[in-house]
């Protein structure tokens, strides 16, 4: 019973939901890794090494920490101390200027004041009044023969040391400067200063004495920015965490489980803690939504016509959902035997190379949840989906069935190899995994060719390589054509070119047209004698009626179904062999026994009965091999050898086609049509060995 479309439409719809629910769950439970029942302080009695590469937490924290600890404190140049310190200058040498005022008294003015001598007791009194007032207000302790020396020199040479002391310490805080950094700098200006002095050297050693006290280093510790610098220390540690990486051994077997190891394990869901992880589940769910509207999108653009059949549909998921399947076993054992090359194989096979790498992509980021995001898996895998679609496109005979696989394992081989060895894998290691992965893509290679018969018998469609085969001379069925009917043998093979050449113009099949041609008369295997083309002077059909000869025309495409089905021939040739005539009438035994009715003066035949029992075609290769086979017949009944009249005897062929709404099911358009009759054409002008005459064609 055939459904409705929009009933097929509705389960497709209600279908889909299921579909991807199954995926992500079997995605989930896929990737989801073997938990372990460990608490802190068992002892593991497993060797648990890291599913994925994760960041080692504990280690990270501690190298940050230690990081932050090495910073230096960060210092800057504090303007209050350098006021504090020049403050501290004036209000010294002002006590001492104090005291020298009543010491030299008028020795700075033109007045007549006379000067007064003071006795050594009384300028000791002095020093002493110095030292006492520095040491309670400044809580400075200079040296009693330094202050005396201050004040007794000459005003010029005070105001000089003066003047040289404030220079220095002037120079030395205008830079930030510590307590180690601030006295060696000071010795060197005091020794440039005893170097520069011609007279009064040992003034420099006294100024360099008195700034010993009143400097101090300006530098004051800035917490924010030094807590700012460890933190950036910090955080460039956690940017760049330890990493564990996949494959690394957590805990060996005995070991006692850590507070830090079963921390790592639970990050790596190895816990068997009786939960669900949601998050993750969402994760996939996303994942395979979007790979879910990929496909679809690129479907529905490009391959629209293809999948718009309901069996294309089936198979592209099947196609798609046994290496998904295969998978979940096998990646938790070893990611890189991912049969992704099955897909590629069998999608290239029948939706072609461009079909299959976008499908592979998308079953490729499928599985990586399941290999650990194994980096080397996605990059095997695209390489060998690649090689295998690219070969399994191109190849042209069965026996090159072996270099799709050859071709496959080595590409997967060099490909492991390669990145083997930028990874700098140990050498066992590698070899190891390139035999897993040579050995996947031949075991996908021939899994795929070989379930393409039951694919082909299952969703009755056909791929290329089956095509390949068929299209062979040394078929059972062409080699009886050609021996049997070589008449029908030869008009096959010029159908066979009109057809390729008309399909490949118009975008359709242009194999499936080929050799849907090499097959479409087999029918006439049952009485080859009885059709024109196998007869060699005597024809059967002259002592037989018109309708008896009718019956016997067009009953050869069912025979050819009949034949077709015993030599297992595909769906799609089955129904080029059925639609070849269509529903057309069989006009010369008809307009036969018309004339013979009416010289009887009996009724005129029934026009049923000269009908073949068919459909018209149903897809554009059908249609184009019905066009080629008309077209060829007329050709050789009418002895046409002009390329005038041969585009005149098309047109009318066509036409009368058209008429009997032959090709109304075909998905032929008015376009096509033109195109097809181009193709012919150009057939033609090689057969007959002339130029076709184009509208605007000039002398050359």
């Amino acid at each position: 019973m055939k459904i409705p479309p929009k009933i097929q439409r509705l389960i497709a719809i209600m279908l889909m939901p299921v579909l991807i629910i199954s995926i992500v769950a079997a995605i989930y439970y896929g990737s989801i890794p073997e938990k372990y029942d460990l608490t802190i302080g068992d002892s593991s009695p497993f060797d648990i090494t890291a599913t994925r590469s994760i960041r080692d937490q504990v280690a990270t924290d501690l190298r940050a920490s230690k990081a932050a600890a090495d910073v230096e404190s960060v210092v800057i140049r504090s303007e209050d101390i350098v006021l504090e310190v020049m403050t501290l200058f004036d209000q010294v040498f002002d006590l001492i200027s104090a005291q020298r005022w009543d010491i030299h008294a008028g020795q700075n003015t033109n007045s007549d004041v006379e000067q007064v001598e003071l006795s050594n007791t009384e300028i000791q009194v002095r020093v002493d009044s110095v030292i006492y007032d520095l040491d309670q207000e400044f809580q400075i302790v200079l040296s009693e023969d330094d202050i005396k020396a201050f004040l007794m020199m000459d005003p010029n040479r005070y105001n000089s040391n003066r003047g040289h002391a404030r220079s220095i310490a002037t120079l030395l805080m205008s830079e930030p400067v510590d307590g180690f950094g601030l006295k060696s700098a000071l010795n060197d200006r005091i020794a440039n200063l005893e170097t520069t002095l011609t007279f009064n050297q040992e003034d420099a050693t006294r100024i360099g004495n008195i700034l010993s006290v009143i400097l101090k280093p300006n530098i004051a510790y800035d917490m924010l920015a030094t807590e700012n610098a460890r933190q950036a220390a910090f955080d460039k540690v956690q940017n760049n965490p330890v990493m564990i990486n996949r494959g690394t051994r957590i805990v060996s077997q005995g070991d006692v489980i850590t507070t830090e190891s079963y921390t790592l394990l639970s990050e790596l869901d190895l816990i068997d803690s009786s939960g669900f992880d949601y998050r993750y589940l969402f994760g996939i769910l996303l994942l395979i939504s979007l790979l879910f509207f990929i496909a679809w999108f690129y479907l529905k653009k490009y391959e629209n016509e293809s999948i718009h059949l309901r069996n294309n549909r089936f198979a592209l998921v099947i196609a798609v959902l046994i290496p998904l399947i295969a998978s979940v076993a096998l990646a938790r054992f070893e990611p890189l035997a991912s049969p992704v090359y099955f897909a590629a194989v069998l999608i290239a096979a029948y939706f072609g190379f461009r079909t299959a790498s976008l499908m592979s992509f998308l079953l490729m980021t499928a599985i990586l949840p399941m290999t650990g995001f194994d980096p080397v898996f996605a990059v095997v895998a695209i390489t060998g989906s690649i090689v295998a679609a690219l070969f399994t496109k191109g190849i042209t005979r069965r026996d090159n069935y072996a270099y799709i696989m050859i071709a496959t394992a080595g590409a997967n081989l060099v490909a492991t190899l390669s990145f083997g060895i930028l990874l700098k894998e140990e050498w066992q290691t590698l070899m190891l995994k390139s035999a897993v992965t040579a050995l996947s893509g031949s075991i996908s290679v021939i899994a795929a060719i070989g379930i393409m018969p039951l694919f082909e018998m299952i969703f009755n469609t056909v791929s290329p390589l089956r095509l390949i085969e068929l299209s062979q001379p040394g078929h059972p069925l062409l080699r009886r054509l050609f021996i049997e009917a070589p008449g029908t043998s030869q008009h096959s093979m010029m159908v066979a070119n009109l057809a390729d050449a008309a399909a490949d113009a118009i975008g359709a099949n242009p194999l499936l047209a080929r050799v849907g041609a090499y097959y479409h008369d087999i029918g006439k295997l049952e009485n080859p004698l009885l059709f024109t083309e196998n007869q060699n002077g005597v024809n059967p059909h002259d002592k037989l009626q018109p309708l008896q000869s009718a019956r016997i025309i067009i009953g050869h495409p069912e025979a050819g179904v009949r034949i077709g089905k015993r030599y297992r021939l595909p769906l799609p040739l089955i129904n080029i062999i059925s639609e070849h005539h269509g529903s057309t009438m069989q006009a010369y035994f008809y307009q036969k026994a018309k004339k013979i009715s009416e010289e009887s003066g009996i009724e005129d035949p029934d026009i049923d009965q000269f009908k073949y029992q068919c459909s018209p075609p149903t897809s554009r290769e059908s249609a184009v091999v019905m066009l080629s086979d008309s077209v060829e017949a007329a050709m050789k009944s009418t002895n046409t050898h002009q390329l005038e009249a041969a585009e005149t005897l098309i047109r009318r062929i066509i036409k009368i086609k058209n008429d009997q709404d032959q090709l109304v099911q075909s998905g032929l358009s008015f376009k096509d049509i033109e195109t097809i009759i181009a193709a012919f054409m150009q057939v033609y002008a090689g057969h007959f060995h002339e130029r076709i005459k184009y509208p605007d064609a000039r002398p050359v």
